[in-house]
């Protein structure tokens, strides 16, 4: 039986913001100092950190980040989902 390989698209941190609409990363890097995101990680040998957006069997990174903030209407995530 051949091991199944998943293909998931990894970004790194700034660029996962802006993709989920965010002008900083400062709520991304809270929610990762938190602990909050520890699924939603992919680590390169290298030492670097990347965010899945999609994992598999998971929600969604802007789901989990919505579940973990605090509403204001002027959330961007609140905006786009």
């Amino acid at each position: 039986m051949k091991p199944k390989s998943f293909e998931v698209e990894a970004f790194t941190i700034s660029h996962g913001a802006k993709k989920l609409g965010y002008k900083s990363t400062k709520t991304i890097y809270r929610l990762l100092n938190r602990d909050v995101l520890e699924d939603y990680i992919y680590l390169e040998q290298s030492g670097r950190v990347y965010l899945m957006l999609e994992p598999p069997y998971l929600p969604t990174l802007a789901e989990k980040i919505r579940a973990n903030i605090q509403y204001r209407k002027n959330n961007i995530i609140k905006r786009f989902i």
